[in-house]
């Protein structure tokens, strides 16, 4: 099935941005539809139907060991999208790349690109080693500017499963190294073989704990 089908099925029609407050009760009431089949147990594998009961985008995240993690699209700033957890916890992602973070025992406070990001659309589509720079913000000894420059390979095709729904994606690496604060990690990113779409990452906002596994269960439209 074509990308850009794909999306538009799982989208399924619904409003694909909350525009509301933080505190709006719609939002948080959208969470108890999967509150007793996901949250909580990391096992369990996320229903298509489960997911339809969200009138709103939505994401999940693991951290490491951790419970799966539901997260709807609370709002879009341009390119940025922040992702809000029941508990209030925040990622905000662009084309994919988690840029900032919200209520993690060390966040992500920015992302600033040096350069275009492989990430953005246009991954799937490279078929060599692919270099970005960046620097982020740590709010933990509030270290800010800390440049992070990184090295794309492709791994090749990978067929994944993501609320029952199957995707034929690309997978690659990111090796990062942070020379400043002597810090080295590896991302991963399953991008749509069509389009470039991220539909599944593996990636590290901080040193001190583990990755963040993020699906996309309905995509923003």
């Amino acid at each position: 099935m074509p990308s850009r089908t794909r999306r538009s099925v799982l989208t399924g029609g619904f409003a694909s941005l909350v525009t509301g407050c933080v505190e709006s009760p719609v939002i948080f009431n959208a969470f108890d539809a999967l509150k007793y089949s996901i949250v909580g147990f990391p096992d369990v594998p996320i229903k298509r139907d489960e997911v339809s009961k969200i009138p709103y985008a939505s994401i999940s995240a693991k951290i490491g060991m951790g419970p799966l993690s539901l997260l709807v699209l609370w709002r879009r700033e341009n390119d940025d999208l922040h992702w809000i957890s029941a508990d209030r916890a925040i990622i905000v992602t662009r084309h994919g790349r988690v840029v900032k973070t919200y209520g993690f025992p060390e966040n992500m406070k920015d992302t600033k690109e040096l350069g275009r990001d492989p990430v953005n659309n246009s991954l799937h589509l490279s078929t060599s080693s692919a270099s970005f720079n960046r620097s982020i913000d740590i709010d933990v000894n509030k270290r800010y500017g800390i440049p992070v420059e990184s090295k794309f390979e492709r791994i090749g095709p990978r067929k994944i499963t993501i609320a029952e729904i199957e995707i034929e994606t690309i997978l690659f690496t990111e090796k990062n190294t942070a020379r400043t604060v002597n810090w080295s990690f590896t991302n991963y990113f399953w991008a749509d073989a069509y389009d470039g779409f991220i539909w599944k990452s593996r990636q590290h906002i901080a040193r001190n704990f583990d990755p963040i596994d993020i699906e996309i269960l309905k995509p923003a439209t």
